[in-house]
């Protein structure tokens, strides 16, 4: 594994599997990983806390940053490059594009973070410019992260191929995630509830045929040691509200345990109603 600071002409010239990430890796990534090696590319994993998407500084302050354990656990995979850039190499005085992430980008996560998914687009882009990989790879947990990330390389025309990682889960259901480290036992177990949360309005929408599952559920598991903040039945392929020829579902929740903002979702499909 070599390590880098910045990207040289040498690996331009070379086809690239990117898996971006924010460090604190767990095994949910190591799946991302497991992915790269399918493909006929080298492996590059980046690391960058990007700042610019976290709207509130404790956040970003508390957001767990483990690298040294990270480069351990990278160098005993069979990885090409871990990718370790500065911030102003990322955002360098002479001037960057920021993206804005539009409408969908200001519901739901987008909602409760002002300006997150126009800082998550930005460093995404930004690292396509520097890498310009052939192939780049995000987890489904962050769907509507995933679904604006297609959307921008559509709208740019970026020649890049997206692989889908499916969510990593632990024997419990609970999504892996680097900010499960800042929960506390009895936060980690709260935290399962966020699954079966999903399944049961799953459930609850297979039966009535209702999407408005936000008040039902909140009124059930909200309270002191979790908040729902939103849980939301969509179209998959548009992330709207569903329409009558819906077929591809996805339900999406959004909750605080601990004071920890954790995110969720399960994917469906129905036949027409």
């Amino acid at each position: 594994m070599e390590i880098i600071k910045e990207i040289h002409q040498d690996i331009l010239d070379r086809n690239i599997c990117l898996i971006p990430t924010m460090g604190a890796l767990h095994d949910g990534h190591l799946s991302l990983i497991k992915e790269a090696e399918k493909t006929s590319c080298l492996t590059m994993v980046s690391i960058f806390v990007n700042k610019r998407q976290f709207n509130d500084e404790a956040d970003f302050k508390n957001y767990p940053k483990t690298i040294e354990n990270d480069i351990k656990v990278l160098d005993n995979l069979d990885i090409d490059y871990l990718f370790l850039p500065k911030n102003n190499y990322i955002y360098p005085e002479a001037g960057f594009i920021e993206i804005n992430s539009g409408n969908l980008g200001k519901n739901f996560e987008g909602h409760s973070r002002p300006g997150h998914f126009d800082g998550v687009l930005t460093v995404v882009n930004r690292l396509f410019e520097l890498i310009q990989p052939q192939v780049a790879i995000f987890g489904k947990k962050d769907a509507q992260q995933l679904f604006l990330i297609k959307e921008m390389i559509i709208k740019k025309n970026i020649e890049v191929k997206i692989l889908e990682g499916l969510t990593f889960r632990d024997k419990f259901g609970l999504a892996l995630s680097s900010r499960n480290q800042l929960l506390s036992a009895r936060g980690k177990e709260k935290a399962r509830l966020l699954y079966k949360i999903l399944n049961e309005a799953k459930k609850d929408f297979l039966q009535n045929r209702e999407f408005l599952v936000f008040k039902k559920f909140s009124s059930i598991y909200s309270n002191d040691d979790l908040k729902i903040d939103y849980l939301e039945i969509l179209d998959l392929e548009t992330f709207h509200t569903p329409v009558d020829n819906t077929e591809n579902y996805i339900i999406i929740i959004a909750a605080y345990i601990d004071g920890i903002r954790l995110i969720d979702n399960i994917e469906f499909r129905l036949e027409k109603l």
